[in-house]
């Protein structure tokens, strides 16, 4: 019976694969770094001759509205769609996805992909607390062991958080006990305020602060490892936040589309996507970062909201921290 089911795998692989080269083309969508996004696309014409991967790069608060606005006038121009969660989930809400569930799910964490199958995370990002080895010698701190310790005194002043890290906060506030007076007794110790994961690692580097939570994991262990004066710890439970691909309705390229999502999310795909950009796989057979990711830690992935969810918790964390608007 699994003979039989292989043989009948890869006959419709092979009837897929032909299809798609007779569409000769296939258009992504996507938020992705430029780097990282090169070497993709580099090595999926490499192994996929006769289909061309084309690519529009715009960032993920640009490709829903992009996209709405050709659908409604009737031009379906993206075969697949990535961004982040939030962009996903106006694009679900939109009709603007179409339910494609990959050969290979199984072989994903929990949480990494939608139940109803419009999408799947071709990639996680955590959240990790990071600091300055330098910065707390000279300030004489020890290294935080949790979040908890950041409530303490002597960290007035002395932390920095993303003030567009909304999905961060969420997850605290699902996983912490006391959450809401832990985050409150932070906020009392007048955080610095950063713009943006990549800004907010490159200020706790420079020594504008001695540590923030709000890091992006694989940005501090790739920094690190370049011996740059930064360290981290993955909190527990460690937060995830899943960077999800779809297929887009009514796709002009429907095969090749396919093609495209099955190698993305495929063993090998996957280890591509992890060795040119740093970012742990939600697959389970990949290799990881030791220190980013793993499927046997701890971990909370954040789970989509709507819009008006999204908006309260928007409100919420910029009351907390006395942001304006």
């Amino acid at each position: 019976m699994l003979r039989l089911a292989l043989a009948l795998a890869a006959v419709f692989s092979a009837q897929l694969l032909s299809a798609a080269k007779q569409e000769g083309t296939v258009v992504w969508y996507t938020s992705m770094d430029v780097k990282a996004l090169n070497a993709i696309v580099a090595r999926f014409q490499e192994t996929h001759p006769g289909i061309t991967l084309q690519v529009l790069r715009a960032g993920a608060n640009q490709i829903p509205p992009r996209v709405m606005t050709e659908q409604t006038a009737g031009a379906y121009n993206a075969d697949l769609i990535s961004g982040d969660l939030l962009a996903m989930s106006q694009l679900v809400a939109a009709g603007a996805i179409q339910p494609y569930r990959p050969t290979e799910v199984a072989r994903f964490v929990k949480g990494s992909y939608d139940p109803n199958g419009y999408w799947i995370s071709i990639y996680n990002a955590t959240t990790v607390i990071a600091w300055n080895p330098r910065k707390l010698k000279a300030d004489g701190l020890a290294p935080p062991t949790s979040l908890a310790d950041l409530a303490k005194p002597e960290w007035r002043g002395k932390i920095g958080i993303d003030a567009s890290a909304f999905n961060w906060y969420y997850g605290v506030l699902q996983t912490q006990p006391g959450a809401i007076e832990l985050l409150k007794k932070i906020a009392a110790n007048k955080p610095i305020l950063t713009e943006g994961h990549t800004v907010t690692v490159m200020q706790l580097e420079a020594g504008e602060f001695d540590v923030t939570p709000t890091a992006y994991g694989y940005m501090a262990n790739h920094e690190h490892e370049a011996g740059r004066p930064i360290d981290f710890l993955n909190p527990k439970p460690l937060l995830v936040d899943p960077a999800p691909l779809a297929l887009a309705k009514n796709a002009p390229h429907p095969n090749a589309a396919r093609v495209l999502l099955e190698w993305l999310t495929s063993k090998e795909g996957q280890q591509l996507i992890v060795d040119v950009s740093d970012r742990p796989s939600p697959r389970v057979d990949v290799k990881n970062p030791a220190r980013v990711f793993s499927p046997s830690m701890p971990f909370y992935v954040i789970p989509a909201l709507d819009r008006a969810q999204y908006n309260r918790v928007v409100m919420q964390y910029k009351a907390l921290l006395g942001i304006a608007g």
